[in-house]
């Protein structure tokens, strides 16, 4: 059986796109993708550059922090003379996606005061309210990841223990955003879930993110504080999307909740 499913996993995206495109009955409008990042995408991402100014961050955004080789190469790299100690990287898809599976092979720094991040978001600046759902490693403490998710602003998370360092090697991860519930998993494991009945869930469409930064002093106690000349990378091998779809076969079931009948 976990063969099968395994086989399942990787078939999952194209048959997603293709039922999308053959049954009117989705989950979300959204096309799925796949993104290696062997070369700059010439399309559909955006790569931040520009002074941010946001009281948890103590980073500005650079695309030279961000290189396309292979997969997707994020650096941290200091700076003087401005508000913000350090430069970062950030990545952005353009159109916003919905109900669905979200999946990256991620390698995180490690350091106290960084943060590694794959999550969807939008809010105000796009029309909405801040919704939100996040994996993200803290660099002072990569044998655990935090899951969050924000509804109308209003944040909720947990540090879940991992079994392994997240920082030694790159590995895959995962959320699913169903109507209900929330999924997050490691390596195909499922680690945490919170359904509806819970918690207040992100209903809005966001845009996936993956990015790499210095927290701001003011939030220390949370992810620690990053060293002055403090240097770093992380590495994205893949990101991709897999959008639900409702169908009436079982086969279509399988799809939308990633389960096969034993």
């Amino acid at each position: 059986m976990r063969g099968i499913l395994e086989s399942w996993r990787r078939l999952r995206l194209g048959w997603a796109v293709a039922l999308a495109a053959a049954s009117p009955a989705l989950a979300d409008p959204i096309n799925g993708f796949s993104e290696q990042f062997v070369q700059p995408p010439v399309a559909s991402w955006h790569v931040a550059h520009y002074n941010f100014s946001h009281p948890a961050f103590d980073t500005d955004w650079s695309r030279k922090n961000l290189r396309f080789d292979q997969g997707l190469h994020l650096s941290l790299t200091p700076q003087t003379s401005t508000e913000n100690r350090f430069l970062g990287a950030s990545i952005r898809r353009d159109t916003p996606s919905h109900y669905g599976r979200y999946e990256a092979v991620l390698h995180p720094a490690r350091g106290d005061g960084i943060v590694t991040g794959f999550f969807t978001y939008t809010g105000p600046h796009y029309g909405t309210r801040h919704d939100e759902i996040d994996i993200e490693f803290l660099g002072q403490d990569t044998t655990q990841v935090q899951v969050a998710w924000f509804v109308d602003g209003h944040l909720r998370s947990r540090k879940i223990p991992l079994g392994f360092d997240a920082a030694d090697q790159p590995r895959r991860y995962a959320f699913e955003w169903h109507s209900d519930r929330l999924r997050w998993f490691a390596e195909d494991k499922l680690i945490f879930e919170v359904t509806e009945a819970e918690s207040p869930l992100p209903k809005e469409p966001g845009y996936l993110f993956a990015n790499l930064w210095a927290v701001d002093k003011s939030v220390a106690s949370w992810a620690g504080v990053a060293a002055e000349g403090t240097s770093a990378q992380a590495y994205v091998g893949h990101m991709q999307f897999a959008p639900l779809i409702t169908l009436t076969s079982g086969l279509g079931t399988a799809l939308a909740t990633g389960r096969l009948s034993p």
